[in-house]
């Protein structure tokens, strides 16, 4: 009974609890909410942007007229494949190009006083009016050599200044060294350049033959004018450019000297960006001296002179070559046509002085061909070289004989007057080897 009446009232008290909220969910048979659909998420999304778009319409209308507009952007890499031209140089290109920083305060050369402008966190920062004007002038100094025909060399020998020198010198036809200077590349020009090849060309720069001989006789070249990017490490070759009397162009940074070179650039000579500006503007005035030199000898103008050497040898191939025309002419070569005689008719003269022209005419064309491929020339040389060898055998052989003849004459001399001695001494009574103190003297009676 009373187990029965435990279990009633447990039972009645649970049947009058309320159900929980999570018995009722996974009883009940009603499906739930739906979700957003995909259209609907999508139409949202468009909102947001639409709203976004708007805000930032009305944030430019707003900002108009504040700021700069930006036409033109900076790259890098178009100081190699578009430098600038001496024209363009601006102080704002300057200052992207990083030309203005010097470096540490204490580091800086007294002498490069007047080209900072101030210092700035311990930096000395170069005036860029000052590198502007002095980049201009070197511009000048560049081109007015290559449109005089002079021969400039870009040296860049810093790590990453391999393509800068290169692309200068290209611009410019000029030389480039990108490799260590070698010692005496300029003072003893004979023995470290005498395996680099020269050629010989007309005014507009087209090859000329028959230079041959001169070419491989003839001294290396040496530069008209030197462009160093860093002076520090080229002291050598600047010494030698000044013992030489060639001028220098150099980019002069705080901590270097600037009497090294004789035309100064202030500015960063440790930035790519830097050099490559300055190296770019040098190539284009090289390239702008160039074109006028080619349009002045198109037009009949020619703006250099033949060097000496060059000159000297020319003249040396026409005499030779009038010395050859002249003995073949004096040994009848021609033809064997004489000069006619003066009883002679009129007619028959006139003819055999035209036919002796053509012949003349005809064998100078020959001769010429000839002497253009240095072949009967090159024979002569050598039979005066042989000649000039015989001749000087000759002389030592007759020298070395003089030599003897007089040795022979001397000490016949010298025999001939010791007898003539000996003949006096005889006469007076003196015997050779005899002391004077054991010679006979007289007696008192005598």
């Amino acid at each position: 009974m009373i187990l029965r009446g435990l279990g009633a009232r447990h039972g009645r008290k649970a049947l009058s609890t309320p159900i929980a909220r999570a018995s009722l969910r996974n009883l009940t048979t009603s499906s739930p909410r739906p979700a957003q659909t995909l259209q609907e998420q999508t139409r949202r999304e468009r909102r947001e942007i639409q709203h976004a778009q708007f805000a930032d319409k009305k944030l430019k209308a707003a900002t108009k007229a504040v700021g700069s507009d930006v036409d033109v952007r900076y790259s890098p890499g178009l100081l190699l494949k578009d430098p600038p031209k001496p024209n363009e140089v601006t102080l704002e290109g300057l200052m992207a190009a990083q030309t203005h920083m010097g470096h540490h305060a204490s580091l800086w050369n007294p002498a490069n006083s007047r080209y900072i402008y101030g210092v700035r966190q311990g930096i000395h920062i170069i005036s860029l009016e000052t590198t502007a004007a002095h980049l201009r002038r070197a511009a000048s100094v560049v081109e007015e050599v290559t449109y005089r025909g002079g021969l400039v060399l870009f040296v860049g020998t810093r790590k990453g200044q391999m393509d800068i020198v290169t692309s200068a010198a290209k611009a410019a036809k000029a030389c480039h060294l990108f490799t260590k200077w070698t010692p005496g590349s300029i003072t003893n020009r004979d023995i470290i350049l005498r395996d680099r090849p020269i050629k010989i060309v007309d005014e507009l720069d087209r090859p000329l033959a028959g230079f041959d001989r001169h070419v491989n006789e003839s001294r290396p070249l040496v530069p008209d004018l030197v462009v160093c990017l860093n002076p520090l490490e080229n002291y050598t070759m600047l010494y030698e450019c000044g013992l030489q009397g060639i001028p220098t162009i150099g980019v002069i940074d705080t901590d270097a000297d600037p009497s090294w070179v004789t035309y100064t650039i202030p500015a960063n000579d440790d930035s790519l960006r830097s050099t490559a500006f300055i190296a770019g503007v040098l190539g284009q005035a090289g390239k702008a001296g160039q074109k006028r030199r080619l349009a002045s000898a198109a037009g009949g103008d020619v703006t250099w002179k033949t060097p000496d050497d060059v000159s000297k040898f020319i003249r040396g191939m026409v005499a030779r070559r009038g010395e050859i025309l002249s003995s073949l002419i004096d040994k009848e070569i021609i033809g064997g046509l004489k000069e006619p005689s003066r009883t002679e008719e009129p007619a028959a003269s006139l003819t055999a002085d035209k036919e002796l022209r053509a012949a003349q005419e005809a064998m100078e064309a020959e001769l010429k061909a000839q002497v253009d491929q240095d072949a009967i020339a090159q024979d002569l040389l050598d039979e005066e070289d042989e000649l000039i060898n015989q001749l000087t055998a000759d002389s030592v052989e007759m020298d070395a004989m003089a030599a003897m003849e007089q040795e022979i004459l001397e000490s016949f001399k010298k025999e001939k007057a010791k007898a003539t001695d000996d003949n006096i001494l005889s006469k007076v009574g003196v015997e050779k080897g005899v002391p004077e103190t054991e010679q006979k003297k007289p007696g008192k009676d005598e």
